[in-house]
C-alpha cells in the first residue's frame, strides 16, 4: 500500500511545480523510487553510471538493472507534452504551449549506451538486453516503436513482466553484475577524461585531422554547402560541417 500511495504524492507535486529543474528531480526521485520496490534477491539495481563509449569518451547510463531476464538498461528523459515520431528518426517532435518543439530521440540514445555495454562487457553479449523508456508524468507519446515507454507508475510492472518466465540463479546474476560493474567508472573521473579527450578532439579538428582515427580531413562540397570528410573513409564514417 505505502508505495502507490507515495507514486501518487509524487505526482500530485510534480504537478505543482512549473520549473522544469524541479520536474525532473522529482521524476528521477519517482524511478529511483520504483526501483526500491524491486525484490532485493531477483534484482541489482545501478544508478546514474559511467561506461567507456567510442574514441576515448564515456557514456552516462541512468539507471540498469541486472535480472533473471538479462540486462534492463533505463533512459529517462524530462520532456513535456506531446511526443510523436518512431525509433528510427534522431529527433521526435514534442508538442506543448502551442508550439512544436525537437527532442532527441532517447530510443536511439539508449541503443547507443547498449551497444557501448556490449563492446566493453563481453560477459553481457550472450545476455539478453532491454531497453525501457522512462518519461516524465504526464507525457503523452505516440511512438512507432517496440520498446516500452512508459511512466514512472508503469515502471516496476514492466520490468518484472520481463523477468515472468526466466530462471536464471541469483548467483548468475551476481557475476553478471560483477562484470558490469568492473567495466565501470566514478562520475568525477569520467567527466575529467571526457572533457579533456573533447578538448584534445577539438585541437585534432582545428589543425584538419580527422579526431576519431588521426587522418587527414578533406574538403568536400554538398547540396547543403561545404563539409568536411575523413580521408579514412569508410574505414572511418567521420563528417562534420565546415562550420563546426
Amino acid at each position: 500500500m505505502f508505495y502507490p500511495i507515495m507514486l501518487v504524492l509524487m505526482v500530485a507535486t510534480y504537478g505543482i511545480y512549473s520549473l522544469p529543474e524541479v520536474k525532473g528531480l522529482i521524476g528521477e526521485i519517482a524511478v529511483k523510487f520504483a526501483l526500491l520496490f524491486l525484490p532485493d534477491d531477483q534484482y541489482i539495481i545501478m544508478n546514474d553510471i559511467y561506461i567507456p563509449a567510442f574514441d576515448g569518451l564515456y557514456t552516462q547510463i541512468d539507471h540498469l538493472i541486472v535480472a533473471a531476464c538479462g540486462v534492463i538498461v533505463i533512459e529517462t528523459k524530462n520532456y513535456s507534452g506531446k511526443l510523436t515520431g518512431n525509433s528510427r528518426k534522431k529527433y521526435w517532435m514534442a508538442y506543448r504551449d502551442g508550439e512544436y518543439h525537437k527532442v532527441y530521440n532517447p530510443i536511439r540514445q539508449n541503443s547507443y549506451h547498449i551497444k557501448m555495454l556490449k563492446d566493453n562487457c563481453p560477459g553481457v553479449k550472450d545476455e539478453k538486453i532491454y531497453s525501457i523508456i522512462c518519461l516524465s508524468f504526464g507525457v503523452k507519446a505516440n511512438i512507432e516503436t517496440r520498446t516500452p515507454i512508459i511512466g514512472p507508475l508503469r515502471l516496476r510492472k514492466t520490468i518484472m513482466a520481463f523477468d515472468r518466465n526466466s530462471r536464471k540463479q541469483p548467483s548468475k546474476i551476481k557475476v553478471i553484475a560483477k562484470m558490469i560493474n568492473e567495466i565501470t567508472i566514478d562520475k568525477k573521473t569520467a567527466s575529467g577524461r571526457h572533457r579533456k579527450m573533447l578538448e584534445l578532439r577539438k585541437e585534432r579538428f582545428r589543425k584538419g585531422i580527422c579526431p576519431r582515427c588521426n587522418a587527414k580531413l578533406l574538403r568536400k562540397r554538398g547540396v547543403k554547402g561545404e563539409y568536411l570528410i575523413c580521408s579514412n573513409y569508410p574505414a572511418c564514417k567521420f563528417r562534420a560541417s565546415n562550420a563546426v
